[in-house]
């Protein structure tokens, strides 16, 4: 179970409405007496998703083409992002052309041999693999219980196994799933019904409970207090404004696709410590601390680093300056546009560019594989490739689904090739377990680069909110001390608030540091403006790759001369 609570003072509960549940009245011709009719009535009538036609039919069982499912997905999701116009050679002047580049954008609409051929007909198989992308539906279900499976697409066949795990798929009865047949409007209404219970289009306050899934797709922001989502809560990458979730219990998790953090706060509790998150255990059933053993303190892991007197400035506070850290030697004038990529023409480093990669870079690509041979012909010297994460709530370990694929794949391909896990680590014995899990992860494969490790705190819905900079810092020394002990090179990555608020910059000095803070083209400081030489800079999240399907993060490695 997801529960955040912080106390805050509010006034506008008096004005709180309840969701909607009732479907009004369906007003079509065709759909009395279908089987999806009452889905249909919901997201036509009640939420205006998928209009029907001027003739007063729905014509449920009709196909759609590929641009009017993106269409669809778009008014579900409210994309904001573009690909450029020529991302496909056939949707210039086509009536879902935004939408269709809205999608490729996000990684979910990808074409076939640079066509998106807007008006075939989409099938099952491709208009499954599409939502799952969107929603960010993956998983390690493998099972697939229809008799033809084995029709089933290489690249369709783990949306569809997760997708069907889930019970998102029902319209199976005969035991076919049908993969190449063309997917009718009912049986998208459907699905969409099945993962989505209640859909929040504006700014009114909401409460109640609801039994499911709830999506958030308001660009305004939302306001939920007093509810219990037994689902997860989703925020649609178009959401722009303000989500406050007060008093909000949330069975599941956040799916959060937007660029908005949200607010969660409750109206009661005064005293509960901001910093600390909410124990998740039933009353009565958590271990008392003084039974549980003592744990490895900071102080048995690092010795502080030793400052200088001075003091770098950040978010209106004041951070001492470590003398053992090195500043950076990096300055505007030193970086040019070649493209989408940063090049150095400093005199100080030579450098090399490379990218990070996880399974959305697998999962954007033609048949879930990264074309690495074509990757290191674009001009890619090194990649890294995400091994695995923690749980940023439930706190579980986890192997990314492609990491063995693309290390082999880099390294075949003759690029250096590193690993990186995102950590969530809130003791010592946490980050040693972390180091352990990567290690058996690597056992067997030769990798020629560094191990890093990527500790993150956005906001209080990670588990490692509230850490000390004290446990923070001796976490990150003792997974890259066990790295070491195993023989690899470690790395830490992080941006500026983890960075100056958390680490002692002195006590990681002897390790590589990996520094991300993106670049545009309207960017008036074309340098990394940290205090700190960083051994990489993470300078992109949208550079274009050949043989990888949708954005990749790009990167520049600084060798002192």
């Amino acid at each position: 179970m997801y529960k955040r609570r912080f106390f805050a003072s509010l006034t506008a509960l008096a004005l709180a409405a309840g969701l909607a549940m009732t479907p009004a009245n369906a007003a079509f011709t065709d759909t009395q007496g279908h089987w999806a009719q009452e889905a249909i009535t919901k997201w036509s009538e009640e939420y205006g998703l998928i209009t029907g036609y001027e003739d007063g039919t729905f014509r449920p069982d009709n196909s759609i083409t590929r641009g009017a499912f993106a269409g669809i997905l778009d008014r579900f999701l409210k994309y904001t992002a573009v690909s450029p116009a020529s991302t496909f050679s056939d949707t210039a002047g086509t009536y879902w052309e935004t939408s269709i580049l809205k999608l490729h954008a996000a990684g979910v609409y990808l074409g076939t041999d640079g066509a998106a051929l807007p008006g075939n007909s989409i099938t099952r198989q491709q208009a499954v693999t599409m939502i799952a992308r969107a929603f960010g539906i993956t998983g390690t279900s493998t099972s697939l219980p229809y008799a033809d499976a084995g029709q089933i697409a290489s690249y369709a066949k783990s949306p569809v196994a997760e997708m069907t795990a889930r019970g998102y798929i029902t319209d199976c009865a005969d035991g076919n799933f049908r993969p190449t047949d063309p997917i009718t409007r009912a049986e998208i209404v459907n699905i969409m019904n099945n993962m989505v219970q209640v859909l929040i289009q504006n700014t009114q306050v909401y409460t109640g409970n609801i039994p499911g899934t709830v999506l958030i797709n308001s660009a305004e922001g939302a306001y939920l207090s007093g509810m219990h989502i037994t689902g997860d809560l989703i925020l649609a990458p178009g959401v722009q404004d303000t989500v406050t979730l007060e008093d909000v219990t949330i069975d599941g998790t956040i799916r959060n696709f937007s660029s908005v953090t949200p607010t969660i706060t409750s109206a009661s509790d005064p005293d509960e410590d901001p910093d600390r998150p909410t124990d998740t255990e039933e009353p009565g059933n958590a271990e008392k601390p003084e039974e549980e053993k003592p744990g490895i303190r900071p102080q048995d892991v690092y010795t502080p680093g030793k400052t200088t007197g001075e003091y770098i400035q950040y978010s209106g506070k004041s951070y001492p300056v470590y003398a053992d850290a090195e500043p950076i030697s990096l300055y505007d004038g030193d970086f040019y546009w070649e493209g989408d990529r940063l090049v150095y023409s400093g005199r100080d480093f030579r450098t090399r560019f490379g990218i990070d990669v996880s399974a959305y870079q697998n999962r954007a690509s033609q048949n879930q594989t990264i074309d690495w041979n074509a990757v290191a012909n674009d001009g890619v010297e090194f990649a890294m490739v995400r091994v695995g994460l923690r749980g940023y709530s439930n706190g579980n370990l986890l192997s990314d689904a492609f990491y063995r694929q693309n290390i082999e794949g880099a390294m075949a391909a003759g690029l250096e090739t590193g690993v990186y896990f995102f950590a969530q680590a809130i003791t010592v014995e946490e980050a040693i377990e972390e180091a352990d899990f990567v290690i058996s992860l690597l056992d067997g494969m030769e990798i020629n680069g560094p191990v890093a490790y990527d500790w993150e705190m956005h906001d209080s819905t990670y588990r490692v909110y509230g850490t000390t900079p004290e446990m923070a810092t001796a976490c990150a020394v003792a997974f890259c001390k066990r790295i070491e002990e195993a023989g690899y090179e470690a790395m830490v990555y992080a941006g500026q608030y983890v960075s100056y608020i958390k680490y002692d910059q002195g006590a990681l000095a002897p390790y590589l540091y990996w520094y991300p803070e993106y670049k545009s083209a309207s960017s008036q400081k074309l340098y990394p403006t940290f205090y700190y030489q960083m051994d990489y800079w993470q300078f992109s999240s949208s550079c274009s790759i050949d043989g990888i399907g949708g954005k990749v993060d790009g990167n520049i490695q600084f060798i002192r001369r």
